[in-house]
């Protein structure tokens, strides 16, 4: 069940992908990241309320989280697609993995047998594959934002586990989102950007999307999977997104997979699987 779910927070995270690269067309990648905060937010109050139970957060380091993640993280991402489409981003974004499991293994102590680094290097070669494709040849400077946002969720990811486990994913989220909303407002009021207008009603649909399926829903889906499982298990799952996210592309018209690209996400899944059942198998 709880690698189910930790699936279920990758598929959302790849669907909003390709929602973000399309409402990057119309919406400065400040504006956008404040809308997926704020629709976010939104939801998760929602959630609380249906929960009937007063969050409990630790504001002291959840504000600092906060900031990074959704908040920075989700900046950098909007404006690394402002010249890359969603299939790179996701692929670069990719590096979440590398960045999640390596500072396991580094600052956590986790540990890698033999097969089990087999296992995430094929996962790895299974995203290379499947995202071989769509990448912007001659618009590569904004790739950089993607690696700072990869880098940032590595970070966050670790701090999770090792300060946070003992809270409910829910309660850290609507504290990680309401600090996001908060710092993003403040730096767009500052930033003397106003908004934009004549923008189309798609535009604003896939914004607030970009907000429930980037934000709400898998932050507290992968917050609860953090809690519960080792990075060597949520680490590789990150491998995810990329698939889903060039499928979601289709629907979209944001670009369409090949053969090598489904081939590579058959790797994925696969070696997902013998993760998860190496973990199955350990005491």
């Amino acid at each position: 069940m709880k690698v189910a779910i930790l699936i279920a927070s990758m598929v959302s995270w790849g669907i909003s992908n390709p929602l973000a690269d399309l409402a990057i067309t119309q919406f400065s990648p400040l504006l956008l990241a404040l809308i997926e905060c704020s629709v976010g937010f939104l939801f998760l109050l929602l959630v609380t309320a249906i929960r009937r139970v007063k969050p409990q957060v630790p504001w002291r380091i959840v504000i600092f989280i906060g900031i990074m993640q959704p908040g920075l993280g989700w900046l950098l991402g909007n404006m690394g697609y402002t010249n890359e489409t969603a299939s790179t981003g996701v692929l670069i974004l990719t590096g979440e993995t590398l960045f999640t499991v390596c500072i396991g293994v580094f600052w956590l102590g986790d540990r890698l047998t033999t097969k089990q680094w087999i296992y995430f290097l094929l996962g790895m070669s299974g995203v290379v594959v499947a995202s071989a494709t769509g990448a912007h040849l001659d618009a590569t400077s904004t790739s950089i934002y993607f690696v700072l946002s990869a880098a940032l969720f590595g970070v966050y990811a670790n701090i999770l586990r090792k300060y946070l486990s003992e809270y409910s994913s829910v309660d850290l989220v609507i504290g990680q989102t309401f600090v996001s909303v908060v710092f993003l407002g403040m730096f767009y009021l500052f930033s003397g950007q106003s908004v934009p207008t004549n923008v189309h009603t798609h535009i604003w649909v896939s914004a607030a999307l970009s907000g429930v399926f980037g934000v709400g829903l898998p932050f507290v889906a992968f917050n609860y999977a953090l809690q519960n499982l080792p990075a060597r298990i949520t680490g590789p799952s990150l491998n995810i997104i990329p698939i889903v996210g060039i499928a979601a592309s289709i629907a979209l018209g944001r670009g369409a997979p090949t053969i090598a690209q489904l081939i590579g996400g058959l790797i994925v899944i696969a070696s997902i699987a013998l993760l998860a059942q190496k973990e199955k198998a350990s005491p």
